[in-house]
């Protein structure tokens, strides 16, 4: 049974996976941390950088989940409480992934759902999910899940270059 989890080291080992997975397929709609940077002496030295980041120091506030299904790493969900620039035009409320071998399984799905639980948890009343308007497949989760197509803008990053980008509010 899949479930969301903080960052804990013992699924270290899963995330290097999952973000080398993500890599080797050249996913550009969510980059995670490059796998060559995953080490033994990671977690701890990445801890304070994620709780700096839980508490506003780094902005915009966000809170970092791992998504396990019996122990196996199937990918990650990120929250955003807040909605400064960078969320509104960028990296919106919700970041999720799963791991390549792992798609199409209904886990997108699964993570979404369990991560808005999560957003109702920390008091939001909405969020703003902001998506390539050529990656079908998280649109459709979006949709299935409630959000409702708001604009499309133009939008740059380095992973993904110009692009359109759907921005949809989904309220809990």
């Amino acid at each position: 049974m899949l479930k969301l989890i903080k960052r804990c080291p013992e699924y270290v080992s899963g995330y290097k996976a999952y973000c080398q997975e993500l890599y080797d397929n050249n996913v550009i709609y969510f980059r995670p941390t490059d796998p060559k940077l995953i080490d033994y002496e990671w977690f701890s030295r990445t801890k304070g950088f994620y709780d700096k980041k839980e508490t506003g120091e780094i902005q915009p506030k966000s809170f970092h989940f791992w998504a396990v299904d019996g122990g196996k790493f199937i990918g990650e969900f990120q929250l955003r409480t807040e909605f400064p620039p960078k969320v509104m035009t960028d990296i919106g409320s919700i970041g999720y992934a799963v791991r390549v071998s792992e798609q199409g399984k209904g886990y997108g799905t699964e993570i979404l759902k369990q991560g808005l639980t999560i957003a109702k948890e920390y008091g939001m009343e909405k969020v703003l999910f902001t998506i390539n308007d050529e990656n079908a497949a998280s649109a459709h989760i979006c949709e299935k899940l409630g959000g409702r197509l708001t604009d499309k803008i133009e939008a740059y990053n380095d992973a993904e270059g110009r692009h359109i980008l759907r921005r949809y509010w989904l309220y809990l």
